[in-house]
């Protein structure tokens, strides 16, 4: 019998029977679903989490995506699209049986943005959706065949529907998850044209860009802090991120667009990118260009004193760029390799909470080649963030700056969730965090 007014607890046991094929598990799992989809445990989704706490959050809609395709025979565009309040339930609902206390809404951010457009999809049985590479929107047609967003069309309908209910259901502030400029381009172009357009057409490249922040960006934004005011949107970015275009490219490239958002006057400072993953790309970058410039001028080898200070003055233009596009937190992905030491630091100096990520390969049933090892070293860091996150949160109080009660962001996040995660892993970071923060 189903409590009809509280959700059941944390079933990491369920997840794992459930994943190695158990038809009682798999029943047991989807009587939970129905209840989930009807609405019984709308009131556990607003059980508030202390501030003070240091909390896990999580991406786990691809789970939560093969639980309805394998449970309900959904097909990937049905759950994502057919019923926005389902999707709300059934996502958030997933998270509280695994633990996770503070909620939060994602959905498949890339390929929403280039849909709203027009852009020809592929919805693959019970995998995320991606754009037709075959057939890019655009093909050649570029600036003037932008089309112009329709916001009462499936996509953008849909988000606001998703959002609403969450914010309805949570009492949170709610997160609208969009392409950052340059991804969008490269979805509705198609990758290899723009990488090829960036050597051949960089000027263009801008330009079209900045079309994309005029046409499509801008009156998104304003359509969706109208409608939820108190909204945060983040821009993902994995196209213009420095792993894949490198750097310079980055920073001249991909960023002068999401500046231009971040900066506006009304709701600049809720815009933010935080997927700029590898840090040690940039000081490479620069180690880079020190060597060229010593052998230029043939100077003489650096002391040691001479390689600290030029170290620290690229820490700060580092983290000066971090702030620039992510203003509200500072932020520390699995990709990122500088210690963790200096983003505490970072963080405290600037008085901005800090974010840190645990990959999904940490998480992932192929690739324990040691339990005893792999169950010791997620112990050892779920410890380790949670202490890193709570000192920064207590600096930041004695600096009058109370913890954020924001779901996003200030704790620590589990990149990606999924059919193919260890179960038993997850709640070893789960718990392991709930006894540390």
């Amino acid at each position: 019998m189903i409590n009809p007014t509280h959700a059941p607890p944390p079933d990491y046991a369920l997840f794992n029977a459930w994943q190695q094929g158990d038809a009682r598990a798999a029943q047991r799992l989807r009587k939970l679903f129905d209840a989930a989809i009807a609405g019984q445990f709308d009131d556990a989704f607003a059980a508030p989490v202390a501030p003070e706490h240091v909390t896990c959050t999580v991406s786990l809609h691809l789970l939560t995506l093969r639980v309805m395709h394998e449970l309900y025979g959904m097909s990937s565009a049905d759950f994502y699209k057919a019923d926005p309040v389902r999707y709300v339930r059934t996502t958030l609902f997933t998270q509280r049986l695994l633990g996770i206390r503070k909620l939060t809404l994602g959905w498949p951010a890339y390929a929403f943005s280039a849909e709203a457009l027009g852009q020809a999809m592929l919805y693959p049985e019970g995998h995320v959706p991606g754009t037709d590479p075959g057939e890019p929107l655009l093909s050649g047609r570029y600036l003037d065949d932008v089309p112009a967003l329709d916001f009462s069309s499936s996509i953008p309908s849909i988000i606001d529907e998703m959002l609403l209910c969450f914010a309805e259901l949570t009492g949170l502030e709610p997160v609208e998850h969009l392409s950052a400029p340059y991804s969008l381009a490269a979805d509705i172009l198609g990758q290899q044209t723009l990488l090829m357009m960036l050597m051949q057409q960089p000027d263009f490249v801008h330009v079209f860009l900045d079309t994309l922040v005029e046409q499509v960006f801008k009156p998104w934004i304003e359509h969706l802090t109208r409608l939820a005011p108190n909204c945060w949107i983040e821009l993902s970015d994995a196209s213009g991120s420095p792993m894949f275009i490198g750097p310079q490219r980055c920073i001249s490239v991909a960023v002068p667009p999401v500046r231009s958002l971040t900066a506006h006057k009304d709701w600049g400072r809720r815009v933010f990118v935080a997927n700029y993953r590898g840090d040690h790309l940039f000081a490479s970058s620069s180690d880079a260009r020190q060597r060229r410039s010593k052998s230029r001028t043939r100077r003489s080898q650096p002391s040691p004193q001479d390689s600290m200070q030029a170290n620290a003055h690229e820490l700060e233009a580092l983290f000066a760029f971090k702030r620039e596009i992510c203003p509200e937190f500072v932020i520390k992905l699995a990709a990122d390799q500088l210690p963790l030491p200096v983003y505490v630091e970072q963080a405290v100096q600037h008085g901005l909470p800090l974010y840190l990520g645990i990959g999904a390969t940490a998480i992932d049933r192929q690739s324990r080649h040691g339990v005893t090892d792999v169950t010791q070293h997620l112990r050892h860091l779920a410890t380790t963030y949670a202490q890193a996150i709570a000192s920064v949160s207590q600096a930041l109080a004695e600096q009058g700056k109370p913890r954020s009660q924001c779901a996003w962001p200030g704790d620590i996040y589990i990149e990606d969730i999924n059919a193919e995660s260890d179960f038993n892993l997850v709640q070893i970071i789960v718990e392991t965090v709930a006894q540390s923060g």
